[in-house]
């Protein structure tokens, strides 16, 4: 901890292609961090909803607001942005959201375990199974799909925003935030 209790005050990024699909359009961040946060990563998790979590590597993966991120103790990857501009303003996010969570973890509660996730046919089953496109999808298992790997939200889903599957969209919103 130094500047003013902040637990994170300096990094560097460096953006690269994707070595798995070089032909994206996206590039992705590896950003160094000045100090070791791993202090905050359980409390991270929690907050975060992370979906991979390791309290022995001390790394957690998210899904927050369209990328996958992954925190170590002095390195953040940031998946799935437009340019070097992006990526600084979602890092200028996660440091505050990191130096927010450091100073009130006091009144937080850390999880020191991964999220258990449905399986992709219990995500179908709380979808309106009407395959009716509204969500560029063709049919709602392919929705489902898309769901469980961070590529769509359950608001997308737009038969879900009635009153009849308001159970079901609150459900999905646990498990999946619309971020």
């Amino acid at each position: 901890m130094d500047e003013k209790g902040k637990l994170l005050n300096n990094y560097t990024i460096r953006i690269v292609r994707s070595d798995c699909n070089p032909s994206s359009e996206k590039v992705n961040a590896l950003v160094e961090l000045g100090e070791d946060i791993r202090e905050v990563l359980p409390y991270l998790n929690n907050l975060l909803r992370g979906y991979e979590y390791s309290d022995e590597e001390k790394l957690l993966t998210v899904k927050w607001e369209g990328h996958l991120i992954t925190f170590r103790p002095r390195q953040i990857a940031i998946t799935k942005l437009e340019d070097e501009g992006e990526a600084n303003s979602v890092m200028v996010q996660l440091q505050k959201i990191i130096n927010e969570t450091y100073a009130n973890r006091e009144s937080l509660e850390p999880r020191h375990t991964r999220r258990s996730l449905p399986q992709p046919l219990e995500v179908y089953k709380l979808l309106p199974k009407t395959n009716c496109k509204k969500c560029g999808e063709a049919t709602c298992m392919a929705f489902a799909l898309k769901l469980m790997a961070g590529d769509r939200t359950p608001k997308e889903c737009l038969p879900l925003l009635e009153e009849t599957f308001k159970a079901n969209y609150q459900t999905l919103t646990e498990f999946f935030p619309n971020d």
